[in-house]
């Protein structure tokens, strides 16, 4: 484990973190992540949903191109789960403070179809009366696949996250943190009170010095107060519960998500057999 940093008489510093948080932040994969898309998944049904967009749009009279989504970059604007109890991404917090650590984003749907005709987003939007292209591209990947209750595994995922805060032994990590940010010269009740911090505009892509020391401090005083491993230990074992006490619920994601993938890739690669034709 890495020394505590001296601290001058002016600034106090915030004590080091361990030498193998880095690697502990990748390692934290929780049981619901097996039932979640990877980037390179996303991309296989964003294309997919892409072109039968495209199709839908010109059978309608309408020539588009919609952006292709890509694994890559798809992959460097999601934090995965390094995000999930707050700051734990040293290097991330050093460069982007609180910020979310994001290259340029890709164009979106919305974005790209900010900059079409009226006419041409009516029919892509649509009506309640009338379908507009976006909802029939998801329901034809959709056809024929199990049906599966996404929405409450998107809750279960978030109450997991909160239950878990209230794990005695969360508690106590964070009291720890508490004490090591106050040590930094940071006096916070809570991590969720350090970045929720008036001082930080997160709605705007400055990142000042001031915010970059106290993201750093905060994420060195997760790692050196056991509250990352102490909250990610505690969410996983609440997860697996979930996943033990519904086993019809999460034999039905997994198949929905896997009917659909397949659905997705077999029309890309028709749709590429037909262009190479």
């Amino acid at each position: 484990m890495a020394s505590a940093a001296a601290c001058s008489a002016d600034e106090p510093a915030a004590p080091a973190a361990p030498d193998q948080d880095s690697a502990a932040m990748t390692q934290l994969v929780l049981p619901f992540d097996a039932y979640k898309t990877t980037p390179k998944q996303r991309a296989v049904l964003g294309n997919a949903h892409n072109h039968l967009v495209v199709q839908c749009m010109r059978e309608r009279g309408s020539t588009v191109t919609p952006p292709a989504e890509d694994a890559a970059d798809i992959a460097a604007v999601d934090p995965g789960n390094s995000r999930r109890y707050g700051v734990t991404d040293i290097e991330a917090a050093k460069q982007y403070g609180y910020h979310l650590a994001r290259p340029p984003s890709p164009d979106t749907t919305g974005a790209w179809a900010a900059k079409l005709p009226k006419p041409v987003r009516h029919r892509l939007y649509g009506t309640a009366a009338d379908r507009g292209c976006l909802d029939r591209a998801t329901q034809t990947l959709d056809k024929g696949a199990r049906k599966a209750d996404w929405p409450w595994f998107s809750l279960q995922d978030s109450l997991t996250l909160e239950q878990a805060a209230k794990d005695p032994t969360v508690k106590e990590a964070a009291k720890r943190w508490q004490s090591c940010m106050a040590q930094a010269g940071h006096s916070y009740p809570s991590p969720e009170a350090a970045i929720a911090d008036k001082r930080w505009n997160l709605d705007e892509p400055e990142v000042t010095e001031e915010e970059k020391q106290t993201a750093t401090a905060d994420t060195r005083c997760k790692w050196s107060s056991g509250l990352v491993l102490a909250w990610y230990g505690a969410d996983a074992e609440l997860q697996q519960d979930v996943i033990a006490d519904n086993p019809r619920r999460f034999t039905a994601l997994r198949s929905n998500l896997k009917q659909r993938l397949k659905r997705a890739s077999g029309l890309l690669a028709q749709h590429k057999s037909g262009q190479v034709g």
